[in-house]
């Protein structure tokens, strides 16, 4: 069988475009998870949301609920998307390992947009996410942990945390991605200093014909001290 050539992230999101939200747009977990942090949410918050996509459900969400959000997303056809379908809201084509907000923030969301990091980029962002909150600013995490995935344990880092360089298929496209386990993270977010404050794990399946097959995800709410 030919080697796999992986699909960069900006690349994949472009070309994936509208079909990724019709892919994992109707997520009974995600919108469930959105809906425990607007009860959290002080009146008006200002949100970043980290990997954006297309807008929906998150931004669309958030801003519906009378949120201010800004959304950063490596792909330019996703920032173009989310421009349409969420005007309240605002988005640019942003690195988030280069960004920075211009003041601190009420809330960070970052919903499965960490896996083509490597691990030490990952930890990179955890800090940087406990940087832009004020006191009392939330994280709402998304993602899938590596012990649910049915891997190799050559793949994991010496402490059993962290599968690196996992090789997978994506809407049918070849990608290399990082996993913590649910243990890893809730290890990694105290260790910056958040509080969890709700952890959730929900099956989804997407649609058949979306080229992935169906995910145990794993969702964090973490609050800044």
């Amino acid at each position: 069988m030919p080697a796999q050539t992986e699909v960069p992230s900006d690349e994949l999101f472009n070309e994936l475009g509208q079909d990724y939200e019709d892919a994992f747009a109707h997520n009974a977990g995600l919108l469930d998870i959105i809906q425990q942090l607007l009860e959290l949410l002080p009146p008006q918050a200002n949100v970043l949301d980290c990997g954006s996509g297309t807008g929906k459900p998150v931004a669309y969400t958030i801003t519906d609920s009378g949120h201010r959000l800004h959304g950063i997303d490596v792909a330019q056809n996703m920032v173009d998307l989310a421009r349409k379908k969420v005007p309240n809201a605002t988005f640019e084509k942003a690195e988030m390992l280069e960004y920075k907000p211009v003041n601190l923030l009420d809330a960070v969301i970052a919903m499965f947009s960490l896996f083509q990091l490597t691990r030490m980029d990952i930890t990179s962002m955890a800090h940087k996410w406990y940087e832009w909150l004020q006191p009392g600013g939330l994280l709402l995490l998304g993602t899938i942990g590596a012990e649910d995935c049915n891997l190799d344990l050559k793949v994991f880092d010496s402490d059993g945390k962290c599968a690196t360089g996992v090789q997978t298929w994506f809407m049918n496209r070849p990608i290399s991605v990082t996993l913590f386990t649910k243990a890893g993270w809730n290890d990694l977010l105290k260790d910056v200093g958040f509080e969890l404050l709700h952890t959730k794990i929900s099956a989804f399946a997407p649609p058949p014909n979306s080229g992935t097959t169906q995910e145990t995800q794993y969702f964090i709410v973490a609050k800044k001290p």
